[in-house]
């Protein structure tokens, strides 16, 4: 329920302009952007197209979805419409936001955050191996937080194969990182 109240929150937000309800909006479709592109002008870009493109929609809403679903499936169409476009996928793994916090409060100091760092990197390099499909369950479920439904709404498929490729892709990224970490 309380999931639902700020969404609602959001959503009247952005249609009011209100700066905190839309910075949270950003940055959420520019992390999830992000994370599908691995290059952050791509984001930025992507990220405009689906902010045009919900405010143009937005009168259309009826909340039969939560509306940060309805903007991520927005955003996952504008990404998949920029991949038909020619858009290649780049690495910059640089531009991610860190969201480890500071290192220096860590047990361990430096070493701790330099294996921390090591690691985060061989998962990003295990992810990028992954097929799309099996790469944006991961994301959509592990770094945006939906629940399978969500996703379900988000790429168009049964919540059963969601489940199933967000399993596989787990256990190929388990495989991938055997003996790596």
């Amino acid at each position: 329920m309380a999931s639902k109240i700020r969404q609602w929150h959001l959503l009247k937000g952005f249609r009011e302009g209100d700066p905190k309800a839309c910075v949270t909006i950003v940055r959420t479709v520019y992390r999830f952007l992000l994370h599908l592109t691995g290059d952050a002008g791509a984001a930025e870009d992507l990220s405009q197209e689906t902010l045009l493109a919900a405010l143009k929609k937005l009168d259309d809403f009826r909340g039969g979805a939560f509306f940060m679903t309805w903007l991520h499936r927005i955003a996952y169409g504008k990404f998949i419409d920029s991949q038909r476009r020619g858009y290649r996928e780049r690495v910059s793994r640089d531009a991610l936001p860190n969201t480890s916090g500071d290192s220096a409060g860590m047990p361990g100091g430096p070493v701790a955050s330099a294996v921390a760092g090591e690691r985060c990197r061989l998962l990003y390099e295990a992810l990028d191996e992954l097929e799309r499909p099996d790469r944006t369950a991961v994301i959509l479920h592990y770094f945006q937080k939906l629940s399978y439904s969500q996703m379900s709404r988000v790429l168009g498929e049964p919540v059963g194969t969601v489940k199933w490729r967000t399993s596989e892709a787990l256990r190929k990224l388990k495989s991938s990182l055997d003996g790596r970490i």
